[in-house]
């Protein structure tokens, strides 16, 4: 079993899609779900996630510099390494650790013997959170392009509550 319950785990891919609590409400309103319930549950899943990577940067004995539990994702400083690290939840994977780098071990992606992990680990990324990359920033190199992906996500618009229009 996973990280969220069943509920929580939709509501969070749904939230994660653009919808706000309401429209996931209404779209799952035959089961009984109302903006209420939507919004206890998404609470629950963020409280969840948020207590997770706070474990995972306590782990790794980071410097937490933010968390931004309605995107899942912590960013951090690991003084050892020098270098920023993020921390992103993904329902496929679990928690994803990603250092900045620039290479590893001074091998650029098409060498690199991790490349096929990192693409899967970026890929999950942008397909649970819906990361559009320009063309340009899809050419680059996976050290590249993974930056402008965790800023998108950073970045990134979280649905607002709002209210529902009457139809006459």
């Amino acid at each position: 079993m996973g990280l969220l319950s069943n509920h929580e785990s939709t509501v969070w891919k749904e939230f994660q899609r653009g919808n706000s609590t309401g429209v996931i409400a209404e779209k799952y309103e035959k089961d009984g779900w109302t903006p209420a319930y939507t919004s206890r549950v998404l609470n629950r899943a963020r409280n969840k996630i948020s207590k997770t990577l706070k474990q995972q940067a306590n782990s790794l004995r980071l410097d937490v510099e933010s968390l931004l539990d309605y995107k899942g994702l912590l960013i951090g400083f690991d003084y050892q390494t020098n270098t920023q690290v993020y921390c992103v939840y993904t329902q496929e994977l679990g928690v994803v650790i990603w250092y900045r780098h620039s290479s590893y071990a001074g091998k650029l992606c098409p060498e690199c013997p991790k490349e096929d992990e990192c693409r899967e680990a970026l890929d999950a990324i942008i397909k649970e959170y819906d990361i559009q990359l320009r063309p340009d920033e899809e050419a680059l190199h996976m050290t590249q392009s993974s930056t402008a992906i965790f800023n998108k996500l950073a970045a990134k618009e979280t649905p607002r509550y709002k209210r529902r229009e009457e139809v006459d």
